[in-house]
């Protein structure tokens, strides 16, 4: 029987790893569940090897798009699952997905179904499609799942890129004003000094008080720099660990301004999710669980691993989902809708879209904040920076006209 070393939430939060045997993926969720452990993440002990020679990065979201969309087409047109592999394999520009698609071709010709080939090289694919594709290939509806799955590697791609297009603008802006000021204080400011002191002018206190930043830049910039990386280096291990993301993910919901767009995007992404997998016949429970682990944030996950338990209790799921205050009130209420009209996976497509939307005017007003707010910062800067460096001029030329 297989060996699985699993990484799991119990009820009170906590995280719990261990290894367990069992028959499949399926199976090691049920015996976890039954010990209120909840699984995050499973890997196949003898497949870590053949996971390991795959590709270590991750297939990029928009080549997931082409790819589940191609291969839907190939399908529905009749094509078998073998040739469809081959077809796309030949055809794919994506150097880390054409190394993908043929280890699957592979491991299907060798006798392995579709989806514990896209199992053992979830070190490309998301966790997200390999649950789908193997609710496609059990109920024989693939064609529709790789469909929805690329719409939703699209709609995804598409936010991702809009989050990013945004923060292009702030992180130029702040990386100029720091170039700016490191040149004013270490090439600029130090030269008008030495003048003003050589023609006998006294130096304000302001400007004193740069002039030892400067002499600080300039005599140990290197102890800065290891300070610098060494401070970004331990940020990212205190996220990685479990109190640490915890924490930053619960704190990004508080966030002024941007607390809004964070909290849109995650309200879009499992309203989205979930209505992706109850679509294609996946039980309530496990389409949560997988939500959970697909959404990104601990906050959130930690609330659905309780709202499973209020479920199992005989509780509605919109009122299970009460508990979780980062979503919206809104998805509570649709949810509730959907639950009431037998349309609940309608319901969470349309909240989804609507959410989308919200998130693009959320992003679009953050970055219209943002953009003056970074020009006045720089202003404000850069302006203290050269005030300091003129005052004592102006003393020495008040000093020249009084004599």
């Amino acid at each position: 029987m297989p060996q699985y070393r699993y990484t799991a939430i119990d009820t009170g939060g906590r995280t719990v790893r261990g290894v367990l045997d069992a028959a499949n993926p399926s199976a090691l969720y049920q015996r976890l569940k039954e010990q209120n452990i909840f699984c995050t993440d499973a890997v196949d002990l003898e497949d870590e090897k053949t996971t390991a020679k795959g590709p270590s990065k991750k297939v990029a979201l928009k080549s997931l798009a082409i790819f589940a969309r191609q291969f839907a087409t190939l399908i529905t047109s009749g094509v078998t699952i073998v040739k469809a592999l081959d077809i796309l394999y030949q055809q794919s520009e994506d150097r880390v997905l054409k190394g993908v698609i043929g280890q699957i071709y592979e491991g299907v010709q060798k006798g392995e179904s579709l989806s514990d080939a896209f199992r053992k090289r979830r070190g490309a694919f998301p966790e997200l499609l390999i649950n789908m594709v193997e609710a496609g290939e059990a109920s024989g509806t693939l064609d529709n799942v790789m469909i929805r799955m690329a719409d939703n590697f699209e709609k995804e791609n598409k936010l991702r890129n809009k989050i990013r297009g945004a923060m292009i603008y702030p992180i130029v802006l702040m990386t100029l004003t720091i170039v700016v000021v490191i040149i004013l204080l270490t090439f600029v400011l130090p030269t008008f000094i030495g003048l003003i002191e050589s023609a006998g002018g006294k130096l304000p206190g302001v400007t004193r008080f740069l002039l030892g930043i400067s002499n600080v830049i300039q005599n140990y910039w290197y102890l800065i720099g290891g300070g610098t990386l060494a401070l970004v280096m331990a940020w990212k291990a205190f996220t990685r660990s479990d109190a640490g993301r915890l924490w930053w993910d619960s704190l990004k919901f508080r966030i002024p301004v941007a607390g809004k767009s964070v909290t849109m995007i995650y309200a879009s992404r499992f309203t989205r999710t979930l209505s992706t997998l109850l679509s294609s016949g996946i039980q309530m429970l496990q389409a949560l669980e997988i939500s959970g682990r697909v959404v990104g944030n601990r906050k959130i996950q930690l609330g659905l691993v309780s709202a499973v338990e209020d479920i199992r209790k005989g509780t509605t799921l919109s009122a299970s989902l009460k508990r979780i205050t980062e979503f919206p009130i809104m998805v509570t209420s649709m949810i509730h809708i959907g639950e009431e009209s037998g349309r609940l996976d309608s319901v969470l497509d349309k909240t989804a879209a609507f959410y989308d939307e919200e998130g693009d005017a959320a992003v679009a007003k953050l970055v219209s904040l943002l953009e003056p707010l970074m020009i006045i910062f720089m202003a404000v800067v850069v302006g203290f920076i050269i005030i300091s460096i003129m005052l004592p001029m102006f003393s020495m030329y008040e000093a020249i006209g009084g004599g």
